[in-house]
Formats: structure tokens, sequence, C-alpha cells
């Protein structure tokens, strides 16, 4: 198949999405205001320097329509619904696949009339949708109009061979922690507020206060972590506690193994794929009580489960597992067991795959296992 995609640059989960057809032979095509290298991709600029803003995204718009002319593609999977999918709706090109990230569905299309009226145009033309939740496929029906009979729930996934148990007592003692010590890990983005970072903080604080073998450790992607070092530093915990900025997705697996309890308590959220990989790995985890997030864990089970700006509640959930080292082990166990049934990298793209070709080669051959109206938002066992 020669396949067109409109998506983030630079971004992993673009490139690991990508480059799976990539390898398998395919032509791909990537469209984006972000340009930077992928291997085996050709990747074309879409960026426009006009102001305002309306022109900018109209020069943009021209760009995409040229270039996919040229390209003719066999399909387009639109990543993103606000922006990339403005512009894969008026590309004109089908059959288009539409693939949403989170925000951009439960966040933009309510900040004004024209958003929500450009997002339900582009869920309404879309051939399919994916998502990785039943939570953000039903919120995509309901609210924006997407047709549930083409909705299905594909996860980011997980690569086995990387995420797993390991041993990282190395890395511990590289970056100055002792065997005793009980590493909290927030690996959240540092750009939006309703990743709840500073709720983390004020629940260190009381953790801190009890808990004398409690280190905190915090990562983002993106973002700027000053101003949350400086509220660590009011908060009294800096002395204790870690920004390591971005952390290199090779990397990642090694810091959640490192780490004792994974935290992730954002208030607005898509299927966090940190979460998988820290369920892969076997942690102990904390979530808010999401539906995309309590679709994979279970309270009391495979997670402690709290709400997600409850910093009493937090910290008492930090608090037991510091004093339960044996439900750190029995929730973690838990978790990688329920992620090696659902997460797998490989398996979650064998359906995106299926999904192309239904359109392209008109073989009817849907993955009905992964329909919206076949996935249960409590399917956790």
């Amino acid at each position: 198949m020669r396949i067109a995609f409109l998506s983030i640059g630079r971004h992993i989960h673009t490139e690991r999405w990508i480059q799976w057809f990539a390898k398998r032979g395919h032509e791909c095509h990537l469209l984006t205001v972000q340009p930077g290298d992928i291997e085996g991709v050709e990747v074309h600029d879409i960026r426009s320097i006009a102001r305002p803003k309306p022109l900018h995204y109209a020069i943009s718009l021209i760009k995409v329509k040229s270039i996919l002319k040229n390209i003719n593609p066999d399909i387009l999977n639109t990543h993103f619904l606000t922006g990339y999918g403005y512009w894969g709706h008026f590309s004109g090109i089908h059959p288009n696949v539409l693939t949403v990230w989170g925000d951009d569905v439960y966040v933009t299309p309510y900040e004004n009339k024209l958003k929500r009226k450009l997002a339900e145009t582009a869920m309404k033309s879309c051939d399919a949708l994916t998502g990785d939740s039943v939570d953000i496929l039903q919120q995509s029906v309901r609210d924006l109009g997407t047709n549930p009979d083409r909705a299905y729930r594909v996860l980011w996934g997980v690569d086995f061979s990387v995420f797993k148990p390991l041993d990282a007592s190395s890395w511990r003692k590289k970056h100055g922690y002792s065997e005793n010590d009980i590493i909290y890990f927030s690996p959240r983005s540092f750009t939006q507020p309703y990743y709840n970072i500073d709720v983390v903080i004020e629940a260190a604080k009381i953790v801190k206060s009890k808990e004398p073998r409690a280190r905190f450790l915090f990562a983002g992607y993106e973002g700027d972590p000053a101003p949350f070092w400086k509220m660590a530093t009011e908060a009294g915990i800096s002395d204790v506690s870690k920004f390591m900025g971005r952390i290199p997705h090779s990397d990642f697996a090694t810091v959640l193994a490192g780490s004792d309890v994974f935290i992730s308590v954002p208030s607005v959220d898509a299927t966090a794929v940190s979460l998988l990989e820290a369920m892969s790995c076997s942690s102990a985890i904390i979530v808010s009580d999401l539906p995309s997030s309590v679709e994979w864990v279970e309270n009391g089970i495979s997670a402690k489960v709290v709400p997600p700006e409850n910093v009493e509640t937090l910290a008492v959930a930090m608090l037991q597992y510091a004093d339960d080292p044996a439900s750190r082990t029995a929730f973690g166990a838990a978790a990688m067991h329920y992620a090696h049934k659902v997460a797998g990298f490989d398996a979650n793209m064998e359906y995106v795959n299926k999904i192309f070709s239904a359109l392209v080669e008109e073989d009817e051959c849907w993955p009905e296992e992964v329909l919206l109206a076949n996935c249960r938002s409590s399917d956790v066992d």
C-alpha cells in the first residue's frame, strides 16, 4: 500500500506507528508541521509562517492538498483530530482513517463553537476511527457524531521485549538511591495543568513528613520543569526529589524498573502509554479514576485508584504502598498479567493493518474484536 499520514512529527507515537508499516514494505509518507527524519519514511514539510492563524492553516492546507495529489495514496491516516484532522477532512482524500489522541477529543472541541463544528465535521467524514480507550470512542460518538460501526479501540501498544521486569539495581546506585529508598515516579508532561504535577508535589510533602525512605522522581517529555522545581522547593521536598526532564524511550523501562511506585493522576487523559508500559514492567501503580485508566486496572487488585485532584487521598495511597511491599509486588504482577492480554504493540498494529486493508481492498475483514460495540470499559479481569 501507499500510505499517507498526517500527524505530529518528531513524536514517539507517530514514529513507532508509521515505521511499523514502513518495515513491512509499504510506501509511507508523513505530512507534518514538525518535520524530522524517520527511517524508511518520506517526510513532507507543510509548515507555513503566515499570520494570522486562519491564513496559516489555509496555506498549510494548500500544501497538504498539493502533496497528497502528487502522492496519490491508497489511504490517508490522519492523527490528532484538531489541526491535522481538519486538514485531513478538507483534503478530500478517501479512505481516511482518523486516529484520536486525547485532548483533541476531551478538551479542544469545547473551547469555542468553530472548533466544535470543525471537530464534528472531521469526525463525521472519516471512514474509520481509532482511539485508545472505550471512553474516548464513546465521547467521539456521543458528542462529535462519529460512526460507532467504524470506531475501533487500538492501543499505542507496548514492546514486551523491552518493557518487562528488570534488574535496575545498577541504575538506582548510579542515581544515588539506596536499596531501602522508596522511589515514587511521576513521568507526566510539564505542559498542561490537567496532569496535576502540583498535586503530586503536595502529596509528596505529606509523604516525606511520615516516610523518611521516600524519594520523588519527576520526568516530563515536554514542557519546562522549572516552575515545578520551584513548587518542590517551596514544599520542602527538593532534597529528596529529582527532575530528569525527558527520558529517552529506550531508557524508560529501566527507570520504571528502578522505581517502586508509578504515579499518573491527570484530570483529563486518554490511555497513557506510560501506564501500559508501567503495567508491563510489573510496577506498583497509582492512577486517577478516569475511565481511560480504570479500563486497564482494577482498584485494590492491580492498582490504587484515586480522585485526580485530591492531595490527601493520593498521599494515603503512596504511604500504603510504602508500608506494604507485598502489595506492591502483588498489584504489579496483576497489572502485568492484564497488560500482556491487551497491550502488545504488534497485536494492536495488526488491527490497524486490518482496517487499512478492509478499506483499500474492500475485503470486509474488519477487526471486529476491537469494534466499540464489542469492547467493554470494565473488561479488566
